[in-house]
Order: C-alpha cells, then sequence, then structure tokens
C-alpha cells in the first residue's frame, strides 16, 4: 500500500473520530463521547478534524493523479470507507468503555439513538439482543400465519 493511502487512511480515521464527537455533543448522546464533558468532547472533536485537515495536506504534496502516485477512485473510496467504519467502531469501544458506569435508566429497545442519552453502547446493544431473542416470535407471528 502507497504512503498516500495510509496518511489517506489516518486523515479519514482521525476526522470521522472527531466528527463522532461533535456530533455526539450536540445531540447530547454522553453515551457516545469518549469524554465526559460535551464542551471537551466538541473541542477535542473539533481539534479532531481541523488537526487531521491540517496534517494531511500540509505534509506533502497531495494533488497527484493516480498513475504518478496518486490514489485511483476505486481505492480511495475502499481507504475512505474503512477508515470510517474504523472511527465508528473505535469510537463505540472506546465509550462504552469509559461511560461503563452509566446504568441507563427504561430504555426500550425501539428507542435507537436516543438510548445513548441514558446508557452506553454496550448496555443499549445487549438490551436490545434480549429483547429480540425473547421476543422474535411474537414479532414476527404476524408475517408467517396464513
Amino acid at each position: 500500500m502507497s504512503t498516500i493511502a495510509v496518511d489517506y487512511f489516518l486523515f479519514v480515521f482521525a476526522a470521522s473520530l472527531g466528527v463522532i464527537q461533535i456530533a455526539g455533543s450536540a445531540g447530547r448522546l454522553t453515551g457516545l463521547l469518549m469524554f465526559k464533558p460535551p464542551l471537551v468532547a466538541k473541542a477535542i472533536g473539533l481539534g479532531l478534524v481541523v488537526g487531521a485537515f491540517i496534517w494531511f495536506f500540509a505534509t506533502g504534496d497531495r494533488n497527484l493523479n493516480d498513475y504518478e502516485g496518486g490514489l485511483d477512485g476505486n481505492i480511495q473510496a475502499l481507504v475512505f470507507f474503512l477508515a470510517a467504519v474504523s472511527g465508528f467502531v473505535i469510537t463505540l469501544v472506546a465509550s462504552t468503555i469509559v461511560n461503563a458506569g452509566m446504568k441507563g435508566g427504561d430504555t426500550t429497545p425501539g428507542e435507537g439513538l436516543e438510548a445513548l442519552k441514558q446508557t452506553n453502547y454496550g448496555r443499549a446493544l445487549a438490551r436490545s439482543i434480549r429483547y429480540w431473542w425473547k421476543a422474535w416470535r411474537t414479532q414476527t407471528r404476524s408475517y408467517f400465519s396464513g
């Protein structure tokens, strides 16, 4: 893999971490934040986005054709996807560990992202899996009975 691909991966990874932290703090999803105070999470998220942008474009010539050492469009899309998914997964794992003390209230499986206002991702996922494991027959009965 070329150096520009690794740099691009790191750029998108850091920027996606920052964007998720900014969005989580703006939406008051405390279970998604890697830093407890929302203002700190927003500031660090903004720093990650701006810092990654400055680092990526200030450290070298990034305006390269794919035949001169740049990234082909397909490879760029793949690297972007992998970096964004990696940033999302790392955010979920880290925020679950950081917010392990969040017990949460009575969240229901249909709440979606709103559950992250009261609990962390790991607990919300575990509750949803338990619920759907117990209730899948009653939830799907209307689809299979003639």
